[in-house]
Order: C-alpha cells, then sequence, then structure tokens
C-alpha cells in the first residue's frame, strides 16, 4: 500500500497477483483491514488541507507534470500492464501516451480555470459562488485497465483541489501502486494521492460504508455499484458511477461495409471484450446479413492470439474465475442461437496455461437471450438481424444498460435520427471507440450516474456555496 506518501506493508494477510498469460504468481499485495483504511484516510484529510490551499497555477504545474513523467516512463508502465492484464505492449503504449497522459494534460488545463458567478441587486446585495474541492475523494477502480479507467476521475479530481484514496483491484494493482509513487516524485505533496489494496468483499465493502469520505467514484459491474451506493448513502456520501454496458452496434445495409466489418471486430474483441462500452450485440440489416456475418466470421477466424510479448490483438481474461464465467455464457448461448466460430479456449499448445478464449461469435440471438442482455466482459458477440429503422432502434433499446452505442450508415440523416433516439452516453458513427476525452457524457438507465469526461465533469468533484453580502436596505416590488 502507499499512504502518506510511504510504502506500508498493510495490518492483514497477503494475496496473490497472477500473470494472467501464464496463471504464474508475480507478487503478493497486502490484504487490506480498517486500520489501514483509516490510516489511509486520514492521511488524505491531512493531504487535502495542503493541496486545496495549494495556488491553482502551481496544481496546474504538478498534473503537467505527471503527464510528462507517465509519457517519458510509457514503456515501464507499459510493461507492468502486459505483466498484469495479459495486455500486448502496443495497448499498453497507446494507453499511457493517448489516455493517462492527455487526461492529466487536459484537467491541468483546467486547474486554474475554475470560477464562480456573481449577481448583484443594486444598491442591495452583492452575491456570488464558490466552487470547492469535494473533499476527500475515494476511487473504486477495476481490472480491466487500472489507469486507463482510473486516470478518468483521478485526473479531474486533483485538478480541483481534492485528495485522494485508490482501492484497485485485487487482481489488478501494480500500476496503480506504482502511479502513486510517481505522482510524489511529481510534486503531489504527501497524503493526496494513496492506494489501499485488498479484496473486494473486505476492503471494497470497507471502501463504500467509510465515513470519511466525501464522495466516492466507482466502475465497474451494475450489482456491485448498486451495493457500494446503499452503503455509502448511509454516510450520506456521493457517489459517482460508470457501470455495466451491453452496447449495441448497429449496422445499415448502405454503410462501408468493410469498415463495419472492421468496427464490429474491434468493438468487441479488443482487450478480449473487457471493456465496459464493448459493442457486444451487432445488429445487422437483413439484406446484408449473412455476407455480412460471413465476412466477420472470416476475419474473427484471423485474430492472432497470445500473451504480451507476442503483440497480439486479442490477449488473456484477467483470472481463471473470469474463463469460467465467459465460458458459462458461451454454453448458455449454445441452447439458443447459432454459435458460428469459437466457442472454447484456443487449441495452440501455447496459450493452455494462461486465462485464454478464443472469438467467439453467435449468430441468430433472441433478444431476450441471457447472451444478448448479460454483461459477459469476455470476447463474445451476440449477432441479430433488423428489418428496418424502427426495428433496429427498439432492438437497440430493449436493454436495461445504456452505456455506448454504434450506428454505420452512408446517410446522414439516418446517424443523427439514430443518435437522438438510442438510449445510451456515446453514440459512435462509423467508427467504434473514441479517444476524445474533451466531450462530456453521463449514461443512462442501469449504466451508473453522473458526468464524465470533458469541461462538465471537473463539477462532480466540486460543491458549489453561494456567499451573500449586504450593501444597502432591500426593497422589494
Amino acid at each position: 500500500m502507499f499512504i502518506d506518501g510511504e510504502w506500508h506493508h498493510g495490518s492483514g494477510d497477503r494475496l496473490e497477483v497472477v500473470n494472467p498469460a501464464t496463471a504464474e504468481v508475480l507478487t503478493t499485495i497486502p490484504d487490506g483491514v480498517e486500520a489501514d483504511l483509516d490510516r489511509a484516510v486520514a492521511a488524505a484529510r491531512q493531504g487535502l488541507a495542503v493541496w486545496r490551499n495549494t495556488h491553482p497555477r502551481v496544481r496546474t504545474q504538478v498534473l503537467f507534470r505527471i503527464a510528462e513523467t507517465i509519457k517519458a516512463r510509457a514503456e515501464e508502465f507499459a510493461h507492468l500492464d502486459g505483466l498484469n492484464l495479459g495486455e500486448s505492449m502496443g495497448t499498453g503504449l497507446w494507453t499511457m501516451h493517448d489516455v493517462v497522459a492527455r487526461r492529466f494534460e487536459y484537467y491541468a488545463g483546467m486547474a486554474d480555470k475554475i470560477r464562480g458567478d456573481t449577481f448583484v441587486t443594486p444598491g442591495q446585495f452583492l452575491s456570488y459562488t464558490l466552487r470547492e474541492p469535494m473533499g476527500v475523494t475515494g476511487h473504486i477502480v477495476p481490472w480491466n485497465g487500472p489507469l486507463w479507467i482510473g486516470s478518468r476521475t483521478i485526473a479531474p479530481a486533483l485538478a480541483a483541489g481534492n485528495s485522494v484514496v485508490v482501492k484497485p483491484s485485487s487482481e489488478a494493482p501494480i500500476t496503480m501502486l506504482k502511479f502513486a509513487e510517481l505522482c510524489l516524485d511529481c510534486g503531489l505533496p504527501p497524503g493526496v494521492f494513496n492506494v489501499v489494496t485488498g479484496r473486494g468483499s473486505g476492503m471494497g465493502d470497507l471502501f463504500a460504508s467509510h465515513p470519511g469520505f466525501d464522495a466516492i467514484y466507482f466502475t465497474g459491474s451494475t450489482v456491485t455499484g448498486r451495493r457500494i451506493a446503499e452503503n455509502a448513502a448511509r454516510n450520506n456520501v456521493r457517489t459517482v458511477m460508470e457501470l455495466g454496458g451491453k452496447s449495441p452496434n448497429i449496422v445499415f445495409a448502405d454503410a462501408d461495409m468493410a469498415a463495419a466489418l472492421d468496427g464490429a471486430i474491434l468493438a468487441i474483441f479488443a482487450n478480449s471484450g473487457q471493456i465496459c462500452v464493448a459493442g457486444s450485440r451487432l445488429l445487422v440489416q437483413e439484406s446484408i446479413h449473412d455476407e455480412f456475418v460471413g465476412r466477420l466470421v472470416e476475419k474473427a477466424e484471423g485474430i492472432t492470439i497470445g500473451g504480451p510479448e507476442a503483440n497480439a490483438m486479442m490477449n488473456p481474461v484477467i483470472s481463471a474465475a473470469q474463463k469460467a464465467r465467459v465460458l458459462d455464457f458461451i454454453e448458455q448461448g449454445k441452447k439458443v442461437a447459432q454459435l458460428v466460430t469459437g466457442g472454447g479456449t484456443p487449441a495452440d499448445p501455447a496459450l493452455q496455461k494462461g486465462f485464454f478464449v478464443s472469438p467467439t461469435i453467435f449468430d441468430r440471438v433472441p433478444n431476450s437471450a441471457s447472451i444478448a442482455q448479460e454483461e459477459i466482459f469476455g470476447p463474445v458477440l451476440s449477432v441479430s438481424s433488423f428489418k428496418d429503422f424502427d426495428e433496429a432502434i427498439a432492438m437497440a433499446n430493449d436493454t436495461r444498460y445504456g452505456l455506448a452505442s454504434a450506428v454505420w450508415t452512408e446517410n446522414a440523416k439516418t446517424a443523427h435520427l439514430a443518435a437522438q433516439a438510442i438510449e445510451a452516453a456515446q453514440v459512435f458513427i462509423n467508427h467504434y471507440y473514441t479517444a476524445a476525452f474533451e466531450v462530456s457524457r453521463s449514461p443512462y438507465k442501469a449504466s451508473g450516474d453522473g458526468m464524465s469526461e470533458g469541461p462538465d465533469a471537473i463539477w462532480e468533484f466540486l460543491r458549489q456555496k453561494s456567499v451573500s453580502i449586504k450593501l444597502g436596505e432591500s426593497h422589494w416590488g
């Protein structure tokens, strides 16, 4: 653990951290207990007193320094992600340069631009607002991209003058722990950035229930998010959450088929489907369905699979438990839909030790099937067909989630109407995924609540106070 600018061994037992590509133990981490969390929150409260009163210009400089340092050390952090997540070096380098560093650059630029409003009642009152840090903020970060996802809330929290306590997944804590040390080296005062480790069922539950937090930011499953919200509500602690997704990827008959095929492959098989906004439901217009699925299967069967050293497109899923979960969904899918490729563990002998799953595609999937409704978080694609625009939108919205979506069409009118009709926080048109961190969004339905990314996200990390000064006698009417 990293608390108050120092390493701590913790007070509990040790947990093994496993390389998912080889199933070998990488290291062990503390399975934190309540005393460890108390120490981290107390340190964050002390750090807050310093950081919130640090000149915004200095906060800007520190955050820019973090961005530049993560770029300079991108290979080191990409290597750590490769060991802990099994992802390729190419993905890791992109993450550090174009995601983590970019977010810190962006919010560094906002740190000295946080302003309030004024209102004057002539001769009577001068009123204005103060925007102040939320306080001690807790961040629960998932295993599918510790810094990729963690930076989405950590960067604006620090820019706004808050202190931070992070609880990374016990399966993927290594890069976040190393990042804490980097932040201290870049000038963050001790106590401003702390990392505690432990099981979700232990430290995670303690985290959500701790009265010392002023706000908690969580990314993960909808089920876990609801439990965190319930626990936090008992202490009137604010929560902001980005939760599960089952995102529709709609291909109309007039789409550029080659581009849509590449997009469909990327949408579900990047990071082995372990992305909350993955395009796990593919909806293809009937008139092109057969050709599209045939070509899609060919592409899927050509996907490279391997550990980080292979620089393959698909890597392992995070753990043996996650692999078993994905395979269970595949077995459910075989009972209700047509398996057209994949469906198990790759045959390559070199991949038998790790937690690999073949890219899997089901066709003719009923929208009510579990593989079309539940977030699998693995390389499993459900394909269905639709007749017309109205049916496509109805199928796209027939889910409890509303995180992301995509539309492929050459018709601008169709694209814009679909973007308005789809119930999701993001709509990608003629591409999938985006690096536009400058644009804000908020989840729909059971996919969470609160603003993320872009300029509007900063308000999730600030309180607003009104101040009114009497200048003269009030005159009503």
